[in-house]
């Protein structure tokens, strides 16, 4: 169980949210919505242990979530703004680095299935840099495949960029990590429901 308690975060005199309250079970999903500036980011970063709220708590299964707390911090998968690519490197070699760092070791084999299945078969070859914004954005986003692991998937703005069918496909996944019992929170600035079960946090 996630629970946040009486949460509160300011930034100088700017309050971007206090005393917010809300728990989440192992198969439900919550989408947090704001204008910009409203503290979505920081609310996400919060709860995976990378930032530390002004006041309140995250609890996860009983105990503090904290970043010194090697066992909450093996259950979270965050994927912030920034991609985390190394833009002198291949699609292929970037995961290659990044996965095994989350405690995951595919095959050569299997990470390029995953990039073929995610529309990159004729990108997964060439540095990063000469890619498009939505194709960096699916080789992130790539890694979700090999994170079932971690149940607590913290997504901020994970759409951005992506066109229709990776949208569908990234819904898939999602939907298939709450249905097996994961925990998702995540941000969005799409106007329609892209996760249909998800709850909606409105920090405006």
């Amino acid at each position: 169980m996630l629970a946040v308690q009486n949460l509160g975060f300011a930034r100088g005199k700017n309050i971007l949210f206090e005393d917010l309250n809300f728990s989440m079970n192992a198969g439900d999903a919550v989408r947090v919505t704001g204008s910009n500036g409203s503290g979505k980011t920081t609310l996400l970063r919060i709860v995976s242990g990378l930032c530390r709220p002004d006041n309140g708590a995250v609890i996860w299964h009983g105990g503090l979530a904290r970043k010194s707390d090697s066992g909450f911090v093996k259950s979270v998968n965050f994927i912030g703004h920034d991609d985390g690519l190394k833009k002198q490197l291949t699609a292929i070699e970037n995961l290659k680095l990044m996965l095994p760092l989350l405690g995951a070791y595919p095959s050569d084999v299997e990470i390029e299935s995953a990039l073929d299945a995610a529309g990159l078969q004729a990108v997964k070859h060439k540095p990063v840099m000469y890619m498009s914004a939505g194709q960096k954005r699916r080789v992130a986003l790539t890694r979700l495949d090999f994170m079932k692991h971690r149940v607590l998937w913290i997504l901020d703005e994970p759409f951005t960029s992506l066109d229709v069918a990776a949208v569908s496909c990234l819904v898939l996944k999602l939907r298939q990590h709450i249905e097996s019992g994961g925990f998702l929170i995540f941000t969005t600035h799409q106007d329609f429901d892209v996760v249909s079960e998800a709850i909606s946090l409105s920090l405006d």
